[in-house]
């Protein structure tokens, strides 16, 4: 070891106007170190250097250090830069440096008396205080990690860059290369967890300083630029590690509120005023200002002051171990993001596919998570055995939205096996989470996002399709590993408007369980039907119109309406100028509960949609359909071949119009409307049983448990 106490490894990149003062304060760190018989090197990487930091670093003196080495690397990457100068370094402790900060001249005695005032040899040391200058200015007070938790730790960063530790501690737990177009960012954050987890002591060593400068460009600014501000997966967050942590705290302290209590004391003090109270720091802080002028005390002493410690107790760090005792131990093969499981197509849909790949492949492993405000979720019953259920927005009340998703994406990267499934229904919930962890999310999933109709809205007489979907489809779909929809209308419509739908889009044809057999229908009985949600976009106002004119036209005729009404929605007054054509009956959440063999056909109405479930139940159960042109209707309601389609260019006079034209038609001549629904039943066993939904399941999702190496371990 050649007698070298402390190395410091002191990164350089081009910070030619910068780096001046920081040499002169490290040399006069290491000529006080030596006064007291510490021996100093400095271990200087140039990374990608240019030639005017190299001949500033040349130019200055460095006379205080025992020995200095010069190292040039071609990694572009601060871990990895660090990584080459601990190797390089001689000292029994490493002391990381970078080339635009500062440092109090008693850091290295007081770094190295700490360090070895430790019984065991696994501690790092920090400085404790933090004074950030430059662009902002604010003060940090540190503290030891026997004042934190594993749930500070993933919550955020409780420490700074800079690190004091044994060598071969740094040696055997390097940095690692956290470039930021993976989404992860922070080398040093993510080092200090992972010493957390081998029950490192981390330590502040009393009195010193690090003057932090902030500039733009600098490497952490870069980082929260580019990155989800996110450190990557590790064994601190391993669901046992992290859980055991946080019960060995528990147990640890045994007067929690006590514990709990004294950290929200620590975060609430001032560390401005500390700082100021104390005569040695204010003393640091002059020997700064001589090295750079830059420093302005009096902008240091009105500084905010900022704690490494939460102010919540329960922030979702703390939360993160109720989660991890929700799920469950992983690893799961797919995971299912809903806004919630209540009635409805797209989750009809959704649930359609996720258990066909619980069917095909029994040792697949589902997670299932809801994100939006709901009272209840009626649809839990219908998922797949063995499923886990968590409903993230009423379990974790106190939380807002995006602390839920941080502390959701923290505990998928920990239990979904690599290369899973993350199946996300387009919903906000779903696209706000992928839209700020896309990067992190498609380096462990592969995604597929279920893309289903777009709303609509009227402005000034005229109706327009909705632009949120195209919103974030533009912004996160070259990170989608598929597109899923249940039928190419809505590929056609994202084609004209996007200009270009790739192959990530695929078509998978709902599964619609067809009844064997279905009711004769010799004779007409003067009755329709019409189901759905009870929702403006489904169009309640034309139904009336389309009700009163088929009346007028058909005397004695009738519709009867099923369906749950939608927040302010209020059938009996929607229904009520339409008289005896229309009668609304109650909801329904299936459509086999629907006598359909008093019906004589089924009559849809809709601004917008994709290929509706009811409408194929209808055609299955021998209904012939009256249906819009809207979305992918017209892929089931062939015009004259398995159903009567409404053209979608007419205004709504003209479009009750054609509803009544065609509703006449199909009483007109009955024997042909009978060939018509038969026509139309047939295309629905054909392409949405069970045989033919199974092939294009297998085809666009194959099985993936078995190579995932699930099914192998839970056979173990």
């Amino acid at each position: 070891m050649n007698g070298i106490d402390v190395s410091i490894v002191l990164n350089m990149h081009r910070e030619a106007l910068f780096i001046e003062p920081t040499l002169r304060s490290l040399n006069e760190c290491a000529r006080v170190a030596a006064a007291a018989g510490i021996r100093v090197e400095l271990v200087a990487v140039f990374d990608r250097s240019d030639d005017a930091t190299r001949a500033v670093f040349s130019a200055s003196d460095l006379s205080a250090f025992e020995t200095r080495k010069r190292i040039e690397v071609d990694v572009g990457s601060l871990g990895l830069a660090r990584n080459a100068g601990v190797a390089e370094a001689s000292g029994e402790y490493i002391w990381t440096s970078d080339a635009d900060d500062l440092v109090s001249s008693n850091s290295i005695i007081a770094l190295l008396e700490t360090a070895r005032g430790c019984k065991s040899e696994k501690v790092a040391v920090f400085l404790e205080y933090l004074v950030a200058f430059g662009e902002q200015y604010h003060n940090v007070c540190y503290v030891g990690s026997e004042w934190l938790t594993a749930a500070d730790f993933a919550f955020q960063h409780p420490f700074v860059s800079r690190i004091f530790a044994p060598r071969l501690a740094l040696l055997e737990h390097p940095y690692r290369d956290l470039k930021v177009t993976s989404g992860f960012a922070y080398e040093d954050w993510d080092l200090n967890a992972r010493l957390y987890a081998e029950a490192f002591e981390l330590r502040v060593a009393p009195g010193t300083v690090l003057f932090y400068r902030q500039r733009a460009g600098s490497l952490l600014r870069q980082a929260n630029a580019a990155s989800v501000r996110m450190i990557p997966h590790g064994p601190l967050f391993e669901r046992k590690t992290f859980m055991t942590a946080m019960a060995e705290t528990r147990a640890r302290h045994v007067d929690w509120l006590g514990f709990s209590a004294k950290r929200l004391q620590m975060h609430q003090a001032n560390a401005t005023a500390s700082f100021f109270e104390s005569d040695d720091l204010v003393d640091h802080l002059r020997e700064a200002m001589r090295l750079e002028p830059e420093i302005d005390p009096t902008r240091v002493e009105a500084a905010g002051s900022y704690s490494p410690i939460p102010w919540k107790a329960d922030h979702w760090g703390v939360q993160l171990d109720t989660l991890f005792g929700l799920v469950g131990s992983g690893p799961f093969t797919d995971v299912l993001l809903l806004p919630w499981l209540r009635p409805g197509g797209a989750e009809k849909y959704v649930l359609q596919i996720i258990s066909e790949l619980k069917r095909s492949a029994p040792g697949c492993r589902i997670l299932v998570v809801t994100g939006q405000s709901a009272p209840v979720h009626e649809w839990v019953s219908r998922l797949p055995s063995d499923s886990v259920f968590v409903d993230l927005f009423n379990s974790f009340p106190s939380l807002d939205g995006s602390d839920r998703s941080a502390m959701l994406v923290r505990a998928l990267l920990a239990l979904a096996a690599p290369g899973a499934r993350l199946h996300l229904k387009a919903s906000p919930f779903a696209d706000n989470l992928f839209q700020t962890y896309a990067p992190v999310m498609r380096s462990r999933f592969e995604v597929i996002y279920y893309r289903f109709s777009d709303g609509t809205h009227v402005w000034r007489g005229g109706r327009f399709r909705g632009g949120w979907a195209l919103t974030v489809l533009r912004q996160v779909l070259p990170m989608l590993s598929r597109v899923v929809t249940d039928c190419r209308g809505i590929v056609e419509q994202d084609r004209t408007r996007l200009g270009v739908v790739d192959d990530k889009y695929e078509v998978i044809y709902a599964l619609c369980n067809a009844p064997a057999v279905v009711p004769s229908r010799p004779a007409p009985r003067k009755r329709m039907l019409w189901a759905s949600r009870i929702a403006a976009e489904k169009r309640p106002d034309l139904l009336v119109r389309i009700a009163i004119e088929v009346e007028r036209r058909i005397p004695g005729i009738a519709i009867d309406v099923y369906g749950t009404a939608d927040a302010g929605q209020d059938p009996s007054a929607l229904f009520r100028e339409a008289g005896l054509a229309l009668t609304y009956i109650g909801a329904y959440s299936d459509f086999s509960e629907i006598p359909v063999e008093t019906f004589d056909a089924f009559v849809y109405t809709s601004a917008f949609d994709g290929l509706p479930n009811v409408i194929l139940e209808a055609m299955a159960a021998g209904l012939p359909v009256v249906a819009p042109d809207v979305g992918g209707i017209g892929e089931a309601v062939i015009n004259g071949k398995t159903g009567w389609l409404m053209p979608n260019d007419l205004d709504d006079e003209q479009l009750v119009s054609a509803y009544a034209a065609a509703i006449e038609a199909l009483y007109a001549d009955w024997s042909e409307t009978i060939r018509v629904a038969a026509a139309a039943r047939r295309l629905v066993l054909e392409r949405h049983g069970i045989e033919a939904f199974s092939r294009r399941v297998q085809e666009v999702l194959p099985n993936h448990a078995d190579s995932l190496g699930v099914n192998d371990r839970r056979k173990g």
